[in-house]
């Protein structure tokens, strides 16, 4: 995507960054009220939170997986596949192909300085 190269090193200068993101699965299962949270992403690690509840807080580790989801119609072009730890997964929906594509690209940085490699399962 053009300047998403630029986008993401401005990002990464900042400590946190939040994403607002709709939960649609949660461990292969489906989420009945698909309510708004926040995905932060940070220097040493990702949280997903609704307003103070926080349903995952991981460092990043080599346990963790992170990719976007493949597949047909403009769902899955906005959609993340997350793993913060084993037995734990959501299926995140972003506000936009570009929101994914920069939170993906950022925790992903953000995990390389810290030498591990976020990839997804079929990585």
């Amino acid at each position: 995507a053009p300047g998403l190269a630029n986008y993401v090193e401005a990002l990464k200068r900042r400590h946190e960054i939040e994403f607002t993101v709709v939960v649609i699965q949660m461990n292969g299962e489906d989420e009945s009220l698909e309510s708004i949270h926040v995905l932060h992403i940070g220097k040493m690690g990702m949280k997903l939170r609704k307003a103070k509840t926080v349903k995952a807080k991981e460092y990043y580790s080599n346990a963790m997986q992170l990719c976007g989801i493949r597949g047909g119609g403009n769902a899955a072009a906005q959609s993340a596949y997350w793993q913060p730890k084993p037995g734990l997964s959501f299926i995140l929906a972003f506000e936009s192909e570009r929101e994914r594509n920069t939170a993906i690209v950022l925790a992903r940085r953000f995990a390389l300085d810290c030498n591990i490699v976020l990839s997804g399962p079929e990585d």
